[in-house]
């Protein structure tokens, strides 16, 4: 018996020994296998001297794990310590956050011709081929964009002017919220549709709410959950390409690839009826246009750039907008003024014109522009040579990004910066004070190609809504939510407002 027990034991022990040996093996082996990996990362990372200073990262992530969830906020706080222009490892790629007015204007416009690229990375190929406008470089954006502006303003279009296509837009809202009878209710959906319609009729001469166009509707509504629930996703899959075969990410990927098939085949079937509907001597809309004017026809490129019209014609102005009614709901005094000015100018039922003297009214738009940026990180950009930046050197193809809502909240610059303040736009004598410093739409050769058409229709839908209704808060939730939700566009919460009929 004592035997067996022995001979069990000694079993038992040497059982333990191996088990011990085994984890010691694979303990070693993980550990070597972690710094194999990363003496391959040190290596494979280009050494440059004089980049500018930044934080440390960690392989293959960078500085991810250390960033909130409003980028713009931690690079804020990043260049306190660091300076105005900065270094960040995101993901696999490094990045130059310009976090002054000083830097961004040195970069898009002093030397402009050297960042006027757009960077490329797994997500941008995913979501538009590298196509469009947003995302193409060289002698093929500047084809694109020279047209884009012209079309955007009318140009060679036959029927109705930009500004009668937004104030018919602008009275449809005005009918919608008539009919709510002074009850709480959403503003954002009709708003959204709205707005979306005044880029249709100028692109594709459609409009979302109309029999037939289900689809039309269906793709907005992607758009607009595109820039809010997945815009994470986005940007991961901008950083961390990789993390396209973890399974959460495949499930949003299939979403957003079903998403990307719909809107492909509902631009496809609107170019080949264009196509065959085709007179050259009477362009309809931005697609005729094209058609007459573009000699290299590729419809993939017709059809991304009408989605990026779409997309940044549709979420931007509208969210803009209902930022600009929150602020004025929370600060009624201020909306009392802005109706006291549209009376004394315009009167109740008198035209508005985007040219209409207004100039309270516009500095409230201005101060929602900087209090709220839409886009608070602009569209990354990409030095398309070595350059030298206030007196720091920058690798040719770094990607660039520019901190528009540090410039737009810096208090050496704004006195009370987190305050909503119209007056501080304004001189002495009330007029509007235009300022450099305020840049929604960024700046340079690759500010937004839609911002004269977005500012009209910020402001004579604004207006229109303000000439007929005052906006009150929900009794049953008086305080408006005014923080920022992260994503590509910071786009205001969901709330049910009142709109009073005056």
């Amino acid at each position: 018996m004592l035997i067996a027990q022995s001979t069990a034991t000694d079993y038992s022990f040497k059982e333990i020994q191996k088990t011990e040996m085994l984890d010691y093996f694979t303990f070693t082996n993980l550990v070597l296998f972690a710094i194999a990996l990363l003496l391959f990362y040190v290596w494979r990372t280009p050494k440059y001297k004089n980049l500018p200073p930044g934080p440390m990262g960690v392989p293959f992530l960078g500085c991810l794990p250390f960033m909130e969830s409003l980028a713009e906020r931690t690079f804020t706080k990043w260049s306190k310590k660091y300076g105005p222009i900065i270094t960040v490892q995101l993901g696999d790629h490094r990045t130059v956050i310009l976090n002054s007015y000083e830097a961004i204007e040195e970069a898009f416009i002093k030397k402009g011709e050297k960042f006027n690229g757009r960077f490329k990375t797994y997500f941008t190929e995913f979501a538009s081929e590298g196509l469009g406008i947003f995302f193409i470089d060289g002698e093929k954006w500047k084809e694109h964009r020279k047209f884009g502006t012209r079309a955007l303003a009318g140009a060679g279009m036959y029927g109705k002017t930009i500004e009668q296509r937004v104030l018919e837009e602008a009275e449809n809202i005005c009918h919608v919220i008539r009919s709510k009878n002074e009850e709480p209710f959403i503003l954002e959906d009709y708003l959204i549709m709205s707005v979306a319609n005044v880029i249709n009729g100028i692109t594709i001469r459609e409009r979302c709410d109309e029999e037939g166009n289900e689809n039309l509707l269906k793709h907005a509504a992607i758009v607009v959950d595109g820039f809010r629930k997945d815009g994470l996703i986005y940007s991961l899959l901008s950083v961390i390409p990789w993390c396209r075969f973890f399974p959460q990410t495949q499930k949003h990927m299939k979403s957003m690839k079903d998403g990307l098939r719909t809107g492909n085949a509902l631009f496809d079937n609107l170019i080949e009826q264009h196509q065959q509907q085709h007179d050259r001597l009477h362009p309809r809309d931005l697609i005729d246009l094209y058609l007459n004017e573009m000699k290299d026809f590729y419809k993939p490129q017709l059809r991304y750039f009408l989605k990026d019209l779409f997309a940044a014609g549709t979420e931007t102005s509208s969210s803009t907008i209902r930022w600009a009614l929150f602020y004025l709901i929370v600060n009624p005094d201020i909306q009392d003024k802005v109706h006291k000015e549209i009376d004394d100018v315009i009167g109740h039922n008198g035209i508005v014109r985007y040219d209409t003297k207004l100039p309270y009214t516009k500095a409230v738009l201005q101060e929602t522009y900087r209090i709220r940026t839409a886009t608070p990180l602009g569209v990354p950009r990409r030095n398309t040579e070595d350059v030298t930046l206030m007196g720091y050197f920058i690798p040719k193809n770094t990607q660039i990004i520019p901190n528009l809502w540090w410039v737009h909240n810096d208090p050496m610059y704004w006195n009370e910066p987190d305050v909503f303040k119209p007056e501080r736009h304004l001189d002495e004598e009330g007029n509007l004070i235009m300022s450099n410093r305020v840049m929604p739409f960024s700046i340079g050769a690759r500010h937004c190609l839609g911002e004269n058409l977005a500012r009209t229709e910020i402001f004579l839908f604004l207006v229109s809504i303000l000439q007929k209704f005052t906006v009150l808060p929900n009794p049953d939730d008086p305080n408006p939510p005014l923080e920022c939700s992260p994503g590509i566009v910071n786009s205001p919460h969901k709330y049910p407002l009142i709109m009073k009929e005056r």
